[in-house]
Parts: structure tokens; C-alpha cells; sequence
């Protein structure tokens, strides 16, 4: 197991425990806990670490291999699955392939991108969500709910343009039914889905190791098509960035990154709510 992945952890587990009030469901009283409930959370709180370590893959896959790629001659395009394609996911994708891998593990969680202007039909928000994302558009806040239709407590959280390439990409895009978007604004959300109320302290763990595994295979999967490439005796796969020149690097590279961020994030985080 990565190293890094496993201070994630301790981190997380630090974190959730010295936070017991906000993570912890209150026992009931003049009763002893069972070993179960002593270590069980709420799915709301579970949602708010998946999606974190969401942002922290997609925030460095779009700004540092996507953006900084684009101008060493890297290319990404929406059909990069295609054989005749030589090219990497867009950052939508990139999510749309963990978000099906995801789906593939035995953990009942799912993870869907949505919008009101979306490129792809399939990604429109529609019912409760397209309320709940009206709500998100005005105060830039995620929302927590049940969806009595799916039978699911769902996470709504904000999906920023965070990045130029972004931006570009759906500005430029023939399909895109919203040609005037800007760094900052609210594209989407990233929605995330599982059947309970709460989940024990094993649970969320697997929640995030499936999580980064997805995004790891879909990383993986990309590094796998390069080689490839006609042109693949072009790109370096190592320790480089793009912003070297035409350069990836390997997923261990490229997780550890995210996994370093999304612990000084979290610490942040803490710091924050102690003050």
C-alpha cells in the first residue's frame, strides 16, 4: 500500500476523531455503545471526504496535466478512448470513467457530474438535484438530502471552473448550449449517492480506497494509451510534469501529489474550525 495513502488515512482518522462531534453520531442515553456504533459516522460527513479527494485528483489532473500539457503539445480530447485518437481524457472525463469504475466495485457508492448547461444531454440535472443546484448556484454551498425517488442520501457538491482549460474547452465546444463561461463559475456539481444514513469507520475507508484506486485506473488507463501514440517516443512517462516539456508522470507520481494536498487541505481545514 502507498505510503502516502496511508498517512491520507491517519490523517483522516485523526482528523474525524478529534472532530467527534462533528463526525460521530451521539449515543443514545444511559446506554453502552456497541463496538459498531462506536465507530459509525454520518454519510453526509463521509460525502464531504470523497468529495474533497474528488477536487484534489480533478484540480491537479485539469490545472497540471491537462493545462500545463496543452501548452507542451500534449492533446486531450473527448473521444480519447477511440483507437484511432491519440489523445488524453478532458477533465469531465477523466470523472465520468472513475465515476464508472466506481460504480463496477462492490461498494454501493456512486458519484455523478451534472449541470444545467451541460455538453452532454445525459448530464442534465433534472427533479430534486435541478432544486437543489439552483440552491448551490446562490449561496456556493454543497446541500444534503434524500432523494425519495432513488431511495439514496445524496452529497451536492459545487463544481467550479477552477481552470482556463476548462473554461476554453466548453466555451469552444459546438455542443455546449453556454458559450460565455468564466474562471470561477459554477459549471456543475459533482453529486455523490449511498443507500444508508451512516457508515462505520471500515466503511468509509473502503469509500476512499475504491475511490482512489478509480482514479488511479483511469489515470493508468490514460499512460496506457500513450505508449500507443505514434508519436509516443515523444512522451516521457517518470518523475517530469508537462510543465517540463512533454512530459507525465507515473501514477504513483501523480497520486502522491494529490494525496499530499488533500492532507495539508485537511489539516487545514481543522486548523480552521478550531479557530
Amino acid at each position: 500500500m502507498n505510503k502516502k495513502y496511508i498517512l491520507f488515512l491517519i490523517i483522516i482518522l485523526a482528523f474525524l476523531t478529534v472532530n467527534s462531534y462533528l463526525f460521530f453520531t451521539a449515543p443514545e442515553p444511559l446506554r453502552e455503545m456497541t463496538n459498531e456504533e462506536r465507530y459509525t459516522f454520518s454519510v453526509y460527513d463521509g460525502f464531504k471526504i470523497v468529495a474533497g479527494l474528488n477536487d484534489e485528483y480533478r484540480s491537479i489532473y485539469t490545472k497540471n496535466i491537462v493545462g500545463e500539457g496543452k501548452k507542451n503539445g500534449l492533446k486531450f480530447d473527448e473521444h480519447w478512448e477511440d483507437n484511432q485518437i491519440e489523445a488524453g481524457p478532458l477533465p469531465a472525463l477523466f470523472l465520468r470513467s472513475t465515476s464508472a469504475l466506481l460504480e463496477k466495485s462492490p461498494v454501493p457508492l456512486s458519484l455523478y457530474l451534472g449541470s444545467d448547461f451541460p455538453i452532454s444531454k445525459s448530464n442534465l440535472l433534472t427533479g430534486i438535484q435541478a432544486e437543489k443546484f439552483k440552491e448551490i448556484k446562490e449561496d456556493l454551498q454543497p446541500r444534503f438530502f434524500v432523494d425519495k425517488e432513488t431511495d439514496r442520501y445524496i452529497g451536492m457538491f459545487p463544481d467550479f471552473a477552477s481552470a482556463k482549460a476548462c473554461v476554453n474547452c466548453h466555451n469552444d465546444h459546438d455542443n455546449s448550449p453556454k458559450k460565455n463561461w468564466k474562471l470561477n463559475d459554477v459549471m456543475g456539481s459533482t453529486t455523490w449517492a449511498f443507500p444508508r444514513d451512516s457508515l462505520t469507520t471500515d466503511e468509509l475507508i473502503k469509500w476512499i480506497d475504491v475511490y482512489i484506486q478509480s482514479a488511479n485506473q483511469t489515470y493508468t488507463s490514460y499512460l496506457d494509451k500513450t505508449k500507443t501514440f505514434k508519436s509516443s517516443d515523444l512522451i516521457t512517462i517518470g518523475i517530469k510534469w508537462p510543465r517540463e516539456g512533454a512530459f507525465l508522470p507515473t501514477v504513483n507520481s501523480f497520486s502522491d501529489s494529490v494525496l499530499n494536498h488533500a492532507s495539508i487541505d485537511l489539516i487545514k481545514s481543522f486548523i480552521d474550525e478550531k479557530d
